[in-house]
């Protein structure tokens, strides 16, 4: 067995809040590993919808780990259809399925369930806002009669103003009253 030697630093605190080391006993390491990684165990039965948030009138995909025996209904208040399910993975073994959102869902969040054997999983679907188009014509503004050619920044008349002024002033207002006045 191959091993080296190696010297730890222990650190300390003083009162006045300054560090000290001071060496630690000498100790043999070994290079060989002791144990294995082991995986956390899979939460199982389990369900999953991807993608999580969604639009209405989207499909979505629903996977379901359970064994194929043992899956019963797959429901949600916001799925209009759930299509067959298939094995999509064998160990362990997760069943997949196409289902539609519902066109006239409002945005919020859906449960979906599924039922393994007796056991209930549940999981949350995020219906979105379908965003507002950006081409609808600018509301009406009230016109004046006199028309504005297209691009023009001047502002708009008020109504009943019949006086416009033909060159708009720059700068300061002249009071008069110089050095000389």
């Amino acid at each position: 067995m191959l091993g080296y030697r190696s010297v730890l630093a222990v650190t300390g605190v003083l009162a006045c809040g300054a560090a000290l080391a001071t060496p630690a006993a000498a100790q043999e390491v070994s290079t060989t590993p002791t144990t294995t990684f082991t995986p956390p165990p899979m939460q199982y039965p389990f369900i999953a919808v991807s993608p999580a948030k969604s639009k209405a009138g989207e499909d979505v995909l629903v996977s379901v780990g359970c064994p194929v025996a043992d899956l019963g209904e797959v429901k949600s208040m916001v799925l209009d259809r759930v299509g067959k399910f298939e094995i999509t993975s064998e160990n362990p073994v997760i069943l997949g399925a196409v289902a539609h959102i519902d066109d006239k869902a409002r945005p919020g969040f859906y449960a979906v369930t599924a039922l393994c054997k007796t056991k209930t999983v549940t999981i949350n679907l995020e219906v979105a806002a379908v965003p507002t188009s950006s081409n609808k014509p600018p509301k009406p503004t009230t016109s004046t009669g006199k028309t504005m050619p297209p691009g023009s920044s001047a502002a708009p008349v008020r109504p009943g103003s019949d006086r416009q002024v033909s060159k708009i002033p720059v700068g300061a207002p002249q009071t008069g009253g110089g050095p000389f006045s």
